[in-house]
């Protein structure tokens, strides 16, 4: 019977004791009361709008090209000769870059002007006779007939009975049919139709070559333009003659460009538009990868931001711990920043953004 007293006893106090020690441990446990303040509204970090005076600037890039440049292409089928024909050769507008042999054309020309020039002595005798007011001029005109040299131009006919009259004698025939093959060996003649350099030549004097072959480029690099794609906003902005400053990662240096042209038309692939930049600077090279800005202009009341900050060309003021939407002006947009218009100085914006930010939002500054 004590026996079993003891063991309820030893129970009990085993129970009271479990009991308070569990008492003890949920004293220490938090309460479980929500901090309202803490889960409704979140801590940011601010910032005091200051304005001041901003460069408008228009991040452009691109690769240099020469603006004259101009593919050359064979007119003719036969062998090119032309020993100045070569990769980094310069040449002066009107030079003569190689020809394609023409002795047959050459010949045949010569035997056409042999029979016009026949055709013309005896419209020149009858001609003193029928027309004398036309004599002299005409008599100039075949003296004008060399065979070594261009034909003449026409001499100018203002009678309608002179020109039927050398209609008639198939004078205009003979004289086009003439003119025709001239034109013809001018196409086998490969002249120079600017300053320029030769490069990307693919044969050499001697080469046969075919009619639409290409056998090389010739470029003016004195004279040389980028295209850059820039979004709506900024291409809105920008104007020809615009100054722009110039960079490359290969030079040291800062040089001068200008708009040129800006086409408008909206790439469907990039929603982007092209503006392109013209430069001349004998440090710059065709081909060369360039990058800079289109110097638009100064404001003097705007302020920059951090692109990530915009919304639909809004940003969030802090106003009585509230996040207040406002409706901003932008004028310009980078890569990161983007610079506005419609602020004042001492207005409180957000200095990073929140995640699921709306107008009316409660917040909490961070203590600066």
């Amino acid at each position: 019977m004590q026996e079993n007293k003891r063991k309820v006893i030893r129970a009990s106090v085993i129970i009271f004791v479990a009991f308070l020690l569990v008492k003890l441990i949920m004293s220490f446990k938090q309460d479980n009361s929500i901090n309202k303040l803490t889960e409704s509204t979140k801590l940011i970090s601010t910032e005091l709008v200051k304005l001041s005076s901003n460069t408008i600037k228009v991040p452009v890039s691109g690769k240099l090209q020469a603006i004259n440049e101009a593919n050359i292409v064979s007119e003719g089928n036969g062998i090119f000769y032309g020993n100045q024909f070569k990769s980094g050769i310069k040449f002066k507008k009107g030079d003569t870059l190689g020809y394609i042999k023409y002795n047959e054309l050459e010949n045949n020309l010569n035997s056409q002007k042999s029979n016009l020039l026949n055709e013309v002595s005896r419209l020149v005798s009858e001609i003193k006779f029928d027309y004398p007011e036309s004599y002299n001029l005409w008599l100039n005109f075949m003296n004008g007939i060399h065979f070594n040299k261009p034909l003449p131009s026409l001499p100018k006919i203002e009678s309608e009975k002179f020109r039927n009259y050398l209609s008639g004698k198939n004078f205009y025939t003979s004289y086009y049919s003439t003119k025709a093959i001239e034109e013809k060996i001018n196409k086998h003649i490969i002249t120079c139709d600017f300053d320029g350099v030769l490069n990307e030549v693919s044969i050499k004097s001697g080469t046969p070559v075919v009619f639409g072959q290409k056998i090389g480029k010739i470029q003016d690099p004195s004279k040389l333009e980028f295209e850059a794609s820039t979004n709506i906003q900024n291409t809105l902005m920008i104007s020809k003659n615009q100054g722009v400053e110039i960079k490359s990662d290969e030079l040291n240096g800062i040089w001068k460009g200008s708009v040129s042209r800006i086409n408008k038309t909206i790439d469907p692939s990039s929603q982007n538009m092209s503006v392109f930049i013209k430069t001349s600077n004998k440090n710059l090279y065709s081909g060369m990868y360039v990058y800079g800005n289109i110097l638009v202009g100064e404001n003097n009341d705007s302020y920059s931001i951090k692109r990530s900050l915009l919304n639909n060309n809004k940003i969030f003021l802090i106003i009585e711990n509230k996040l207040i939407e406002k409706e901003i002006e932008i004028l310009q947009i980078s890569e990161e920043d983007v610079i506005i218009k419609g602020l004042k100085n001492g207005d409180e914006i957000l200095s990073e953004p929140i995640k699921g930010s709306f107008s009316g939002m409660e917040i909490r500054t961070k203590k600066k």
